[in-house]
């Protein structure tokens, strides 16, 4: 199993980056790694959608988990292994921290730890301040 993670604390409101995340067919507004990406019904657990990373082959995603206002977790199938992107919402006294956790297992985990897992690592912080810079903006 790998995993990496990246926390930023802003002012934006969870309202607001709530938003930015439910707005699956926009999310290339804020992450460059993803070309597009459609959604095949509302933003709840349960609910699938198709992405089409930059450079790569279309993956189709469930979200598994979805709690409005605190987290939502999807899941990739890969050829014998699994991404789990949970993105998370918690309010401090600092502010409010936004956490993106990424998360491959099974039997070829470090094959897609080096193929997609590196660039993903290395992006989170980018990815993560363009996600609350638009959040931002949305007020």
């Amino acid at each position: 199993m790998w995993t990496t993670e990246h926390t930023i604390v802003t002012d934006a409101s969870k309202e607001s980056v709530w938003k930015v995340w439910a707005d699956v067919e926009n999310w290339s507004k804020w992450d460059k790694g993803v070309e597009w990406c459609r959604i095949e019904g509302e933003f709840k657990a349960g609910t699938k959608y198709t992405l089409k990373p930059v450079g790569g082959p279309e993956a189709k995603a469930v979200i598994v988990d979805c709690q409005p206002l605190n987290r939502f977790v999807d899941v990739t199938s890969l050829p014998l292994a699994k991404m789990e992107f949970a993105h998370e919402l918690k309010e401090e006294k600092d502010g409010l921290h936004v956490t993106h956790r990424v998360t491959i297992s099974g039997p070829l985990s470090f094959l897609f730890a080096q193929v997609i897992g590196k660039d993903t690592a290395r992006d989170l912080p980018e990815t993560i301040g363009r996600l609350v810079n638009l959040a931002k903006e949305s007020k």
